[in-house]
């Protein structure tokens, strides 16, 4: 079983990478071509309207988590009929959720000329371009319970590689549409497209994998399931709440604080870092369903094992990426749209670090979620919601944008990096916090004495300035420094240990394969 799920999660991983860095960068082309043809304002309209929708999709109300995690264990015991159960309410629920959301979005429209100021360089009714997006987000959630169940069965790979195919042909289309029609609304069309097509494919594939779940003899949940599924539900809407008001204030405070233009140059740093943070993500969602199969076993020294094996990788991961984004962040935006996109060097810093820190807390929430506990902590995400809201106004008052991202940060710090892992040890773990806390601190220091060194040297030298062979000099760098001072750092832990352990098992399958 244990070899089976890390086969699954290998698999899932690689095509989620290969996935990942072909679908962003056909969306790297599109944004290229979209500011070329167009304007900063209308990116600045993407992140807002974007933003605001995600705040609508709060009607899930954490329905998909909690129905997913019911997956899990009759998943493991090859179960279908409690899967079909599951399967039925959750496409009910879903295509309520559909239905709720465009009528909730319908009543922000007289809001629309509050919400998005200073827009005169946008051609197209902004009324007509914000129900397009909102079309496309009510439809996402059509289908898209037949997609969750391939993802419970540990086949992400699946979804993975028709996402790059479907993205890639949806891609080429938006940038000849753009360079041909030089219309915002032609664009918003294929992407409401894109997202129809996706779900009904990915559903087609379903059946075809799962036959059982086109029977008409459907089982009806029993009251006290429904019950347990419905009280997580309960618990998951507050949590809810806060991680997608933490994901979704950055824009709009950013347009009504200073301007819908600033919300457009900022989005080009964010949509690099959502970029990258898709790549780390595909790893993260490689490997959760095999950490839900994982968790509902009774070996609790495994669990706790292989949590910290997950820190430690996404420490490597996360802060490894943040020193490139302190180091190479302006000096892209540069050569890619220009100088007059290039904001204050504070601003590389704070996103870099905003970065490290949601990546450091993911594996405490994949745990909290796969091991059902919904109803501890639900109030965390009020904590970030004040600190979020609150220090982000005072900041951008005091310190401009990057205040915003720091009162991002903050919240995350005070809330989820703390709650998050303290249920897990109190009520799966049943030990105490301060190992757990005491790694997070040493991890901290490690990052910030390896950026520090590696920012001062990259910049004292002026290698960006140097051309090509400076740039070259300075990758080597960023990759050298780090990798040696996390070595020798590192090296004698037991977690980097048992890590090294299973990355030798990964390559001797693959040798075996082939």
């Amino acid at each position: 079983m244990e070899k089976s799920r890390t086969i699954n999660s290998y698999n899932n991983i690689k095509t989620g990478l290969i996935s990942q860095v072909i679908n962003k960068l056909m969306v790297f082309l599109v944004r290229t071509v979209l500011i070329k043809v167009l304007n900063d304002e209308y990116l600045g309209i993407n992140g807002l309207f974007s933003n605001i929708l995600s705040l609508l999709s709060l009607a899930e109300l954490g329905i998909g988590t909690a129905i997913i995690y019911s997956m899990y264990k009759p998943v493991a015991d090859g179960n279908s009929e409690k899967i079909k159960s599951l399967t039925k309410l959750y496409k009910n629920t879903y295509s309520v959720i559909g239905i709720i959301i465009f009528v909730v979005g319908l009543f922000i429209i007289p809001f629309l000329p509050l919400i998005a100021k200073n827009t005169s360089k946008i051609n197209e009714s902004i009324t007509i371009i914000y129900f397009l997006y909102l079309i496309n987000t009510s439809i996402s959630y059509f289908f898209a319970y037949k997609k969750s169940i391939i993802s419970a069965y540990q086949q992400e790979s699946i979804i993975n590689k028709y996402d790059t195919v479907l993205c890639t042909v949806k891609s080429i289309i938006e940038v000849i549409a753009l360079i041909v029609y030089k219309n915002f609304i032609v664009y918003l069309i294929i992407e409401i497209i894109y997202t129809l097509s996706e779900n009904i494919l990915l559903a087609i594939k379903a059946n075809k994998m799962f036959p059982f779940l086109k029977e008409k003899n459907v089982n009806k949940l029993e009251s006290k399931e429904k019950k347990n599924i419905f009280q997580n539900v309960k618990s998951l809407v507050v949590y809810k709440v806060g991680t997608v008001i933490l994901n979704s204030t950055d824009n709009i405070l950013l347009s009504i604080f200073t301007s819908i233009s600033m919300v457009g140059i900022c989005s080009n740093y964010i949509m690099i870092i959502n970029a990258v943070k898709a790549i780390t993500n595909s790893i993260q969602n490689g490997i959760t369903a095999s950490i839900g199969n994982l968790n509902t076993e009774n070996d609790i020294e495994k669990k706790k094992s292989v949590f910290y094996q997950l820190i430690l990788l996404n420490f490597i991961m996360y802060s490894f990426i943040g020193i490139a984004f302190i180091i190479f962040l302006n000096f892209f935006i540069n050569i890619w749209v220009g100088e007059s996109y290039v904001l204050d060097i504070s601003i590389p810093i704070v996103l870099a670090l905003n970065f490290y820190v949601e990546g450091i807390r993911s594996p405490a929430y994949t745990y909290r979620v796969t091991l059902g506990l919904f109803n501890k902590g639900k109030f965390t995400p009020y904590i970030a919601i004040i600190v979020n809201i609150i220090s982000s106004i005072i900041l951008c008052k005091i310190l401009g944008p990057v205040g915003i991202f720091i009162g991002t940060i903050l919240s995350q710090v005070c809330s989820y990096s703390l709650i998050d892992p303290y249920l897990i040890f109190k009520y799966e773990f049943k030990s105490k916090l301060s190992e757990y806390l005491l790694k997070k601190v040493k991890y901290f220091i490690i990052f910030s004495f390896t950026a520090f060194v590696t920012f001062i040297i990259v910049n004292k030298l002026q290698l960006l300035e140097k051309g090509i062979l400076g740039l070259i000099i300075s990758v080597i760098i960023v990759l050298i420094i780090p990798s040696l001072i996390y070595y020798i750092t590192l090296k004698n832990t037991k977690e980097y240990k048992e890590l090294k352990v299973k990355a030798f098992d990964i390559v001797k399958n693959i040798k075996k394969k082939r």
